[in-house]
């Protein structure tokens, strides 16, 4: 009887294992799911947003600032003359752009009042860039969304990487005018939508945030987008970027040359496509009246 009842044991699973079988069963098809996404081609997908739009790279990269650990010999050669205390930045034409390469605070004055806190990709996943326009020891100032309009914020400089752009946009709101210049000299200019009355476009320095490749030619943004550092007084209807401002292109031929838009500046496909494929990201962007 004792053997029969050894055997009768055996035959019936005890309950610790039908628990173990439970918990074990549901897991082999997570398991296996988590194995093939990470097994995938080891190709990345392309990254896009949550607003549909993908960061296009910029095709020719700003000019890096010298390594700090090299020696004097070398970097006399590269950087521009520094005062003692400030980083070094390439020799040349050009503003001085700062990448963001760790989160960090921008403060409205060194040391100051925390105003935001910038991480190292914008709302759109592009590198965080923004254009510096003073240093001092320790310190960098840069026009930056986070900022607002007409204002500038103060970020360390061991946050970032310095580099410099020779690309400059003007945009004439009473020309309807884009003005594209690379190292001083003007080498393009297109005929632009400006925002119509109500909606106006904002005036003062701005800053490319983000070259965007919206994947519809004939939807309202048309091919391509520049996001600025400019905030309009108003949220844009339709425009999944708040209030923020942008350059972008649009099917609509009719609109160019006119005051149509919700704020933004529009040109056309073409010329869109041109700007995406040369202006770099903290491009400084001067619109005037």
């Amino acid at each position: 009887m004792a053997g029969a009842q050894d055997g009768g044991r055996r035959l019936r699973p005890g309950r610790g294992v039908l628990v173990a079988l439970a918990v074990l069963i549901p897991a082999v098809p997570l398991a296996f799911g988590i194995g093939i996404e990470l097994g995938g081609s080891g190709t990345p997908p392309a990254v896009t947003t949550t607003a549909g739009f993908t960061p296009v790279a910029s095709t020719a990269p700003p000019t890096q600032a010298a390594p700090a650990t090299q020696t004097t010999a070398t970097t006399s050669a590269t950087k521009a003359p520094a005062k003692p205390g400030l980083p070094p930045v390439p020799a040349g034409p050009g503003a001085i752009v700062a990448r963001v390469v760790h989160s960090t605070a921008l403060r409205g004055t060194p040391g100051g009042r925390s105003l935001a806190r910038l991480s190292t990709k914008t709302e759109f996943g592009s590198p965080e860039t923004v254009w510096v326009v003073h240093r001092v020891p320790g310190w960098v100032a840069v026009v930056a969304t986070q900022a607002g309009n007409g204002r500038v914020g103060w970020i360390r400089q061991g946050a970032v990487s310095l580099s410099r752009v020779t690309w400059e946009l003007k945009v004439s709101l009473s020309a309807r005018r884009v003005t594209v210049l690379n190292a001083g000299k003007v080498v393009r200019q297109f005929t632009a939508a400006i925002g119509r009355q109500g909606a106006p476009t904002p005036t003062g320095r701005f800053a490319v945030t983000d070259r965007l490749s919206t994947g519809n030619d004939n939807g309202p943004y048309g091919c391509c987008i520049l996001a600025l550092s400019a905030h309009s007084p108003h949220t844009i209807q339709g425009w999944t970027g708040g209030d923020r401002i942008a350059i972008h292109s649009t099917p609509d031929t009719t609109s160019i040359g006119e005051a149509a838009s919700h704020g933004c500046v529009r040109v056309s496909l073409a010329d869109g496509r041109w700007l995406l494929a040369h202006i770099p990201l903290g491009t400084p962007t001067l619109i005037s009246s």
